[in-house]
């Protein structure tokens, strides 16, 4: 019985309390949230918009999708198609994967770079593996020379079309290891 006469008076108290507040300050209060709220939106969307317009520059400046290299940290295109019909890749790799890993992975991930739309008037396209400051390996494919097959590894495929023009000794071990390259 006390706990119900106990429950009784807080409740009531709760009520009185809540009663006792002016209508000002509800609707300040209200006002002020409501502020609060609209301003959020705003920041939100004008950093949206920022996003968007940062991310649509990108795009018209750099068509070509970097997406393929999965294991790279950075991707840095440079595209004169337009003027040499040559793309320059720069990719990124984390220092903790061993270096010949490293390269195999960019090669393997080459392979569907090379067949997407926007780099088909490209006459060669160079790609420089880096781990850090540090690149380990550099080829140049002629796309004219690069054919999609599905019954030859994707690394060797994309080797047929390239000349190998720098590995460090790591890389060129690994890839002598597996007769890779």
């Amino acid at each position: 019985m006390k706990k119900y006469i106990l429950s009784f008076f807080i409740f009531t108290g709760i009520i009185v309390l809540s009663a006792c507040g002016s209508d000002e300050a509800v609707t300040e209060t209200s006002e002020e949230s409501q502020t609060e709220a609209v301003n959020e939106d705003q920041t939100e969307e004008e950093i949206s918009s920022e996003e968007t317009n940062t991310d649509s520059e990108d795009v018209e400046s750099n068509e070509i999708d970097t997406e393929v290299f999965e294991y790279a940290t950075q991707v840095d295109v440079t595209d004169a198609i337009d003027i040499n019909e040559h793309v320059t890749l720069f990719v990124h790799m984390s220092e903790e994967t061993q270096p010949g890993l490293a390269t195999q992975h960019v090669v393997n991930q080459t392979y569907d770079f090379l067949q997407q739309e926007e780099i088909q008037d490209a006459k060669t396209v160079s790609v420089n593996v880096k781990q850090g400051e540090v690149k380990i390996a550099m080829f140049t494919v002629n796309t004219d020379q690069f054919v999609p097959q599905d019954d030859i590894p994707m690394s060797d495929v994309v080797l047929e079309a390239s000349e190998i023009e720098f590995m460090t000794e790591d890389v060129k071990q690994y890839g002598e290891n597996l007769g890779t390259w």
